[in-house]
Protein backbone atom coordinates (compact mmCIF):
# COMPACT_ATOMS: atom_id res chain seq x y z
CA UNK A 1 0.00 0.00 0.00
CA UNK A 2 1.03 3.14 -1.10
CA UNK A 3 1.07 6.16 1.40
CA UNK A 4 1.45 10.16 1.20
CA UNK A 5 5.09 10.58 2.75
CA UNK A 6 4.91 14.61 1.84
CA UNK A 7 2.38 16.97 -0.13
CA UNK A 8 2.32 20.77 -0.56
CA UNK A 9 -0.10 23.09 -2.51
CA UNK A 10 0.42 26.36 -3.99
CA UNK A 11 -2.55 28.62 -5.34
CA UNK A 12 -2.51 32.25 -6.62
CA UNK A 13 -6.13 33.11 -6.42
CA UNK A 14 -7.47 35.05 -9.34
CA UNK A 15 -6.88 38.88 -9.13
CA UNK A 16 -4.55 38.32 -6.24
CA UNK A 17 -0.75 38.70 -6.11
CA UNK A 18 0.55 39.87 -9.03
CA UNK A 19 -1.96 38.67 -11.21
CA UNK A 20 -2.46 39.43 -14.33
CA UNK A 21 0.43 38.91 -15.39
CA UNK A 22 1.31 39.88 -18.79
CA UNK A 23 4.00 37.61 -20.61
CA UNK A 24 6.54 38.88 -22.82
CA UNK A 25 8.00 37.02 -25.54
CA UNK A 26 10.29 34.73 -25.32
CA UNK A 27 11.28 35.42 -21.48
CA UNK A 28 10.63 32.81 -19.15
CA UNK A 29 8.71 33.72 -15.69
CA UNK A 30 8.30 31.97 -12.25
CA UNK A 31 4.59 31.82 -11.07
CA UNK A 32 4.98 29.72 -7.86
CA UNK A 33 7.29 27.38 -6.14
CA UNK A 34 6.48 24.33 -3.94
CA UNK A 35 8.96 22.57 -1.46
CA UNK A 36 8.95 18.28 -1.35
CA UNK A 37 10.86 16.27 1.16
CA UNK A 38 12.46 13.56 -0.84
CA UNK A 39 13.35 10.83 2.01
CA UNK A 40 13.85 8.09 -0.74
CA UNK A 41 14.96 6.52 -4.46
CA UNK A 42 11.94 4.46 -3.82
CA UNK A 43 9.18 6.70 -3.72
CA UNK A 44 6.85 8.68 -6.33
CA UNK A 45 6.90 12.26 -7.15
CA UNK A 46 3.65 13.32 -8.47
CA UNK A 47 2.94 16.75 -10.01
CA UNK A 48 -0.33 18.71 -10.40
CA UNK A 49 -0.43 22.15 -12.14
CA UNK A 50 -3.80 24.46 -13.59
CA UNK A 51 -2.51 28.16 -14.87
CA UNK A 52 -5.53 30.37 -16.14
CA UNK A 53 -4.59 32.67 -19.14
CA UNK A 54 -5.66 34.78 -21.75
CA UNK A 55 -4.57 36.31 -25.03
CA UNK A 56 -6.65 39.64 -26.47
CA UNK A 57 -7.93 39.46 -30.11
CA UNK A 58 -6.90 42.69 -32.29
CA UNK A 59 -8.49 42.40 -35.40
CA UNK A 60 -5.36 39.80 -36.53
CA UNK A 61 -4.56 36.76 -36.35
CA UNK A 62 -3.50 35.19 -33.17
CA UNK A 63 -1.21 32.51 -32.29
CA UNK A 64 -0.74 31.99 -28.92
CA UNK A 65 1.88 29.59 -27.88
CA UNK A 66 2.92 29.16 -23.65
CA UNK A 67 5.55 26.41 -22.68
CA UNK A 68 4.93 25.28 -19.23
CA UNK A 69 7.88 23.80 -16.96
CA UNK A 70 8.51 22.46 -13.50
CA UNK A 71 11.91 23.18 -13.18
CA UNK A 72 13.92 22.31 -10.19
CA UNK A 73 16.34 24.33 -7.32
CA UNK A 74 15.22 27.31 -9.33
CA UNK A 75 13.19 28.98 -11.65
CA UNK A 76 15.60 30.13 -14.29
CA UNK A 77 16.89 28.32 -17.40
CA UNK A 78 20.42 26.95 -15.41
CA UNK A 79 17.82 25.43 -13.46
CA UNK A 80 16.72 21.44 -14.45
CA UNK A 81 13.38 20.86 -16.58
CA UNK A 82 11.55 17.98 -14.69
CA UNK A 83 8.71 18.51 -17.50
CA UNK A 84 7.67 20.87 -20.01
CA UNK A 85 4.63 20.96 -22.09
CA UNK A 86 2.79 23.21 -24.86
CA UNK A 87 -0.54 24.60 -25.02
CA UNK A 88 -0.80 26.59 -28.18
CA UNK A 89 -4.09 27.78 -29.52
CA UNK A 90 -5.33 29.41 -33.36
CA UNK A 91 -7.51 32.11 -33.53
CA UNK A 92 -8.26 33.44 -36.87
CA UNK A 93 -8.63 37.16 -37.49
CA UNK A 94 -11.49 38.54 -35.96
CA UNK A 95 -12.80 41.76 -37.90
CA UNK A 96 -15.81 42.65 -35.74
CA UNK A 97 -14.38 41.82 -32.49
CA UNK A 98 -11.41 43.04 -30.34
CA UNK A 99 -11.93 41.14 -26.85
CA UNK A 100 -9.96 38.86 -24.63
CA UNK A 101 -10.49 34.80 -25.06
CA UNK A 102 -9.83 32.54 -21.73
CA UNK A 103 -8.35 29.05 -21.54
CA UNK A 104 -7.05 27.15 -18.53
CA UNK A 105 -4.06 24.58 -18.69
CA UNK A 106 -3.75 21.60 -16.79
CA UNK A 107 -1.44 18.78 -15.89
CA UNK A 108 0.18 15.99 -13.88
CA UNK A 109 3.32 14.51 -13.92
CA UNK A 110 5.14 11.79 -12.10
CA UNK A 111 8.45 10.63 -11.79
CA UNK A 112 11.06 8.61 -9.51
CA UNK A 113 13.66 10.87 -8.03
CA UNK A 114 17.24 10.80 -9.30
CA UNK A 115 19.80 9.74 -6.69
CA UNK A 116 21.72 13.01 -5.84
CA UNK A 117 18.51 14.57 -4.18
CA UNK A 118 17.36 11.49 -1.69
CA UNK A 119 17.55 13.04 1.46
CA UNK A 120 16.72 16.99 0.84
CA UNK A 121 13.95 19.15 0.32
CA UNK A 122 13.92 20.60 -2.90
CA UNK A 123 11.84 23.35 -4.49
CA UNK A 124 9.75 22.97 -7.47
CA UNK A 125 8.96 26.45 -9.65
CA UNK A 126 6.39 26.29 -12.01
CA UNK A 127 7.08 28.86 -14.97
CA UNK A 128 5.88 29.84 -18.24
CA UNK A 129 7.10 31.51 -21.25
CA UNK A 130 5.13 32.95 -24.48
CA UNK A 131 6.66 32.27 -27.47
CA UNK A 132 3.43 32.89 -29.85
CA UNK A 133 2.34 35.50 -32.01
CA UNK A 134 0.26 38.05 -30.38
CA UNK A 135 -0.12 39.15 -26.63
CA UNK A 136 -0.93 36.53 -23.30
CA UNK A 137 -1.13 37.16 -19.76
CA UNK A 138 -1.63 34.75 -16.83
CA UNK A 139 -4.93 35.77 -14.72
CA UNK A 140 -5.45 32.62 -12.90
CA UNK A 141 -5.94 30.77 -10.87
CA UNK A 142 -2.56 29.32 -10.74
CA UNK A 143 -2.20 26.03 -9.31
CA UNK A 144 1.10 23.62 -8.39
CA UNK A 145 0.62 20.48 -6.09
CA UNK A 146 3.43 18.20 -5.51
CA UNK A 147 2.89 14.68 -3.44
CA UNK A 148 5.67 12.49 -2.49
CA UNK A 149 4.29 8.10 -2.16
CA UNK A 150 6.02 5.68 -0.69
Amino acid sequence: MLNILDFEYEEIAIGTGSLPLNLPTGTEVALTSIFLNIPSINVNILFSATVGWETQLLNQTVIPSLIFRIRRGGSTTSSPIVFQTNDAQYLPDFNQFIMPINFNSSFDHSENPIPSIVGTFQQYFLTVQNNGIGSAAVIGPVNLSGMILG
